[in-house]
């Protein structure tokens, strides 16, 4: 078997291209740690890289991201890129692509970006966002023209805890509660906040991303209109006004013009109750000497200035009409019924009758246009706010100022409580990325009362004989490699289960190395990934499951324990096809 792995190589290399690309390079390490918030209040949390939110991410539209994700955690975890439509093998949800990665173990994201605009980033596992586990990502466009002009560029995150009891930043699945619920603006209550400075005549885009675990605001900068000119990352024809409402997991980017020197509150109210402020930023003009404002001062503008409607939105040039024939029309009736559900509770909330993992996935071929109606049925889903989140794709919004020739592009959708107006919405979007792509309410305790479901795409868009809706990674053709998702997998006396995922019949051997610095195109064999010296580690047949199995046991004790391998596969066949590697994986043993 080393001879035929050495053999493959030797003929790839021969005509093997040398392939660059610029790669926006992050790693990301999630464990617990310490914030503070606030004078005074430090806790226990769950974050990324040590601070709180974890780092923003910035790429230029059209490049590669890289982000390596180590997991330090107690539990499984993931990276969701919220609102970029990379393939469906790096969107992060366990269960529907990949496994979670294991405590202890890491896993590289890569894809290339295909929007600018303002996106972020969080697990799709359990709490763990809830519990301070996320961050903006900042994507350039190709050609900056396309952006209207800005001088500075500030991120604004506002998140919350008011889902458990035990605590802000806390955590049921981590057992890391702390005592404290409330909301934060980039990681801080209002009394922690270091000014925002600015001087006058400055252009500032204010980048708002509502992270949220449940709540939906409105924000409003006191003194100052705003231009609104992205929705969830897409631009939209600018719209000037008072406050904007913003639900969990939207995106509203808007340029103020700094031309009333002072300090001001940048607040957040609810968006049932705009009479109180829950937490606010301070804007200060350089030189200014004003006071500032109270942690609880109001501004006119948040408690009754004009609010942004999805009514007023227009798409710029470029984006797909609105068809008066979709291809198919589904609707999403948002329902409750008593009892069942993830969560355990009294009450399930349910999509068109269904509750996550109860569900029948919605059917999609490549090319589809698609339209949701959305509503709500009965007193108690129709009390509540569900900001509806499609992974993969993105919406084109209908009954709007751009009419049918140029709707607005979102990704989130805020569904308010009857007898609003926005209770009810229809979207189109286009069936352009295969695989299997959840499909949630934001709110993430209504996800786990079961408002989830997914799409499905049913042809094999990469010819690699896996269907789309069970292929780990749709638009690649090469075989995945997996590792467990479970610690007790690599601890001295541990066992676990190598998997990697081929059509039924295939050969396939293991390999085990070190991950490379440099790795090397094999066309079209694919991407060898590890470095030598090479350890054979078994050959195994994939079945009817779609997997060859790699049973393996740890040693105890185990002498190279700490030590980072990377794991890649060669297929052979089966009916003598083209040998392919299959994607790398880095697995340590401790």
């Amino acid at each position: 078997m080393k001879q035929r792995f050495a053999r493959t190589a030797a003929v790839a290399f021969a005509w093997c291209l040398a392939v660059f690309a610029q790669v926006a390079d992050y790693t990301l390490v999630a464990a617990p740690g310490s914030v503070t918030l606030g004078p005074g209040l430090t806790q226990q949390a769950l974050v990324f890289n040590g601070q709180l939110p974890g780092p923003t991410l910035s790429a230029t539209q059209g490049q590669v991201l890289r982000v390596r994700f180590v997991n330090q955690l107690s539990a499984p975890s993931s990276l969701h890129f919220h609102g970029i439509n990379m393939q469906g093998g790096m969107d992060g949800v366990p269960g529907v692509t990949r496994p979670a990665v294991a405590p202890g173990q890491e896993f590289v994201y890569e894809f290339t970006v295909p929007d600018s605009g303002t996106f972020w980033y969080h697990p799709h596992v359990e709490d763990q966002m809830t519990s301070g586990l996320y961050g903006m990502v900042r994507v350039a466009p190709t050609n900056p023209s396309v952006d209207p002009p800005y001088d500075v560029d500030v991120p604004i995150i506002l998140h919350d805890d008011t889902t458990h009891a035990g605590g802000f930043i806390g955590g049921m699945m981590n057992g890391t509660a702390t005592g404290y619920v409330g909301h934060v603006l980039n990681g801080k209550t209002s009394l922690g906040q270091t000014p925002i400075s600015v001087t006058q005549g400055q252009r500032v885009r204010f980048r708002f991303l509502n992270a949220a675990a449940r709540s939906h605001y409105v924000v409003a900068l006191d003194g100052h209109p705003m231009q609104v000119t992205h929705a969830d990352g897409h631009r939209v024809n600018a719209i000037t006004t008072s406050a904007l409402p913003i639900g969990a997991g939207e995106r509203w980017d808007a340029i103020v013009v700094m031309n009333n020197p002072g300090v001001w509150s940048l607040a957040a109210s609810d968006i049932a109750t705009r009479t109180t402020t829950l937490v606010r930023g301070v804007v200060a003009y350089a030189g200014s000497t004003a006071a500032v404002p109270s942690p609880t001062f109001v501004p006119a503008n948040l408690s009754t200035g004009s609010l942004l409607s999805y009514a007023q939105l227009s798409g710029v040039s470029g984006t797909p009409p609105i068809t008066s024939t979709p291809t198919r029309t589904y609707p999403m009736v948002i329902g409750s019924t008593m009892g069942g559900g993830m969560g355990g509770g009294a009450m399930t909330l349910t999509i068109n009758g269904q509750a996550w993992p109860n569900v029948t996935p919605y059917n999609l071929t490549l090319n589809d246009s698609v339209q949701l109606n959305f509503s709500t049925s009965g007193m108690m889903a129709g009390m509540m706010y569900h900001p509806m989140h499609l992974h993969g794709h993105v919406y084109r919004l209908m009954g709007t100022a751009g009419g049918t020739s140029s709707p607005p592009k979102k990704d989130t959708l805020l569904i308010r409580p009857t007898g609003q107006v926005g209770n009810t919405a229809s979207v189109q979007f286009i069936a352009d990325n295969p695989g299997e792509w959840m499909f949630h309410c934001h709110d993430s305790e209504h996800q786990m009362m079961g408002m989830m479901n997914t799409f499905r795409y049913s042809a094999d868009a990469d010819a690699d004989g896996l269907a789309d809706d069970v292929d780990w990674d749709p638009l690649i053709p090469n075989p995945v490699l997996t590792i467990p998702e479970t610690a007790a997998a690599f601890v001295p006396g541990g066992a676990g289960e190598i998997l990697v995922q081929a059509r039924p019949s295939t050969t396939v051997d293991l390999w085990l190395g070190f991950p490379s610095s440099t790795p090397t195109a094999f066309p079209p064999l694919g991407t060898l990934q590890i470095d030598g010296p090479y350890m054979y580690a078994g050959t195994a047949v994939s079945g009817v499951g779609l997997n060859a199995a790699f049973p393996y046991a740890v040693p105890n004790p185990f002498t190279l324990s700490g030590v980072r391998f990377g794991l890649q596969a060669v297929t052979w066949g089966p009916n003598g096809a083209t040998p392919k590697f299959s994607s790398w994986h880095p697995i340590t043993f401790w």
